[in-house]
C-alpha cells in the first residue's frame, strides 16, 4: 500500500523524466491487478518490457527502476586483486617471457574472462610487442632533426619514398620452363630447381603513385644503395 502511494506521488511530479514515469506506471498498474499484456497496451510498450521492469522492482524496489541498477550478488573480486592483475601483467612471471590470460587467471584464482576484461579496459596487451632499433651514429640526433624538419616543411613537389632491403634471398631457377597462364589452365612450374646462391634486393616505394624502384645485387654495398637512390632521383 505504501509503495502504491509512493508510485502515485512520483508519477505526478512535473519534473520527472518520461522514461521513469512510464516505469512507475507499469508497476502501479500491475499492482492493481492488470495483466502484463494489458499494462503493455496501456503504457505503449511490449510485454517483455513490462516483465523486465516488474522483475527489477521485485529485486530492488524503487531503486531497481533507476538507471545503472545492478541486481544479484556483489563482485567477489577485491580491488586489491584487480590491481595485482593489472600491475603484475607488466612483469613477466618466473620462467616465462610474458603473461598469458590462462596463467594470470590461474595465479589469481579468477576466470579468464575477468583477466581479459581488466586487461582490455586498461589497454594491456602482453602478447604484442613493437620492435625498435637504436642507432650508433654519433650524428644521429642532428640527422634525426633534419629529417623531421623536412617532413614538417617539405619543399615543393617533394618525393617521399619508403626504402628497405632484403638480404640473403635465394636465387632459384626452375629446371624446365613452365606453361604460361591461359584460358582453361593455370600456370605451371617444375617442382625441381637449381640454386644460384643468394642476392640482396633493394626497393623503394613512392607513396604518391605506388611506383616501386628496385635493384638487385650479389652483395650489400653502398654502391648498390646508391643505385636505387639514383633511380629515384631521376624518376
Amino acid at each position: 500500500m505504501q509503495q502504491a502511494i509512493e508510485l502515485e506521488a512520483a508519477i505526478k511530479r512535473r519534473s520527472a523524466p518520461h522514461r521513469m514515469v512510464r516505469r512507475w506506471r507499469i508497476i502501479l498498474l500491475r499492482s492493481q491487478g492488470m495483466s502484463q499484456q494489458a499494462v503493455a497496451n496501456e503504457v505503449g510498450v511490449n510485454r517483455p518490457v513490462v516483465a523486465l521492469w516488474e522483475k527489477r522492482f521485485r529485486d530492488g524496489g524503487m531503486e531497481g527502476l533507476k538507471e545503472g541498477y545492478r541486481s544479484g550478488r556483489k563482485p567477489t573480486i577485491s580491488e586489491e586483486v584487480k590491481a595485482e592483475i593489472i600491475s603484475e601483467a607488466t612483469r613477466p612471471p618466473s620462467g616465462h617471457t610474458q603473461w598469458s590470460t590462462p596463467k594470470m587467471a590461474k595465479a589469481k584464482g579468477v576466470s579468464n574472462q575477468t583477466v581479459q576484461k581488466l586487461w582490455k579496459a586498461n589497454g594491456i596487451k602482453p602478447h604484442i610487442k613493437r620492435t625498435f632499433k637504436i642507432s650508433n651514429d654519433k650524428q644521429f640526433e642532428a640527422k634525426f632533426r633534419d629529417v623531421i624538419e623536412l617532413y614538417l616543411n617539405p619543399p615543393d613537389r617533394a618525393l617521399v619514398l619508403a626504402c628497405d632491403e632484403k638480404s640473403q634471398c635465394q636465387a632459384l631457377k626452375r629446371t624446365q620452363p613452365g606453361l604460361p597462364l591461359g584460358v582453361g589452365h593455370i600456370r605451371t612450374a617444375t617442382h625441381d630447381y637449381i640454386r644460384h646462391g643468394t642476392i640482396t634486393i633493394f626497393a623503394a616505394l613512392n607513396y604518391l603513385d605506388g611506383k616501386i624502384f628496385h635493384h638487385c645485387s650479389h652483395f650489400w654495398r653502398e654502391l648498390s644503395v646508391g643505385a636505387i637512390q639514383h633511380s629515384c632521383i631521376f624518376y
